[in-house]
């Protein structure tokens, strides 16, 4: 174990989530999507554009609307719920580590104005 002085551990966050391998994937899947809900939009857009009779476009706007909308939630649950499960996944390899190293107590480095020690690197090492 560590000694005394040695129980707190800070790390930077935003440099472990920018290093992880899973948020790199999920950015990638998130850019994906929307691309899929960009081609979706634009045959859409020209559907309702095709259409001349005043009464139907407005019918397929209404329609195209509420799709629209449910696809963007359904994207953003999905996201949410993946993006939840890997804070989860860092926050295990934070505690796991720290414990490994004898660390008491980790914080949040933007939150430390002076002391502990920086176990940033070897997190970041660990979730690429």
């Amino acid at each position: 174990m560590k000694n005394q002085k040695n129980t707190i551990a800070v790390v930077d966050l935003q440099v472990v989530v920018a290093a992880s391998a899973q948020v790199k994937a999920l950015k990638e899947e998130q850019i994906a999507k929307s691309k899929e809900l960009n081609q979706w939009l634009q045959k859409v857009q020209a559907e309702v554009k095709a259409e001349e009779d005043k009464t139907k476009q407005e019918a397929l706007l209404k329609q195209y609307n509420a799709e629209f909308a449910q696809k963007k939630t359904e994207i953003m649950q999905h996201y949410q719920e993946k993006l939840k499960v890997v804070s989860d996944n860092i926050s295990q390899t934070v505690a796991e580590e720290a414990e490994k190293q004898g660390y008491q107590l980790v914080l949040a480095k933007n939150l430390v104005v002076c002391g502990g020690v920086d176990i940033t690197e070897e997190i970041a090492k660990i979730v690429k």
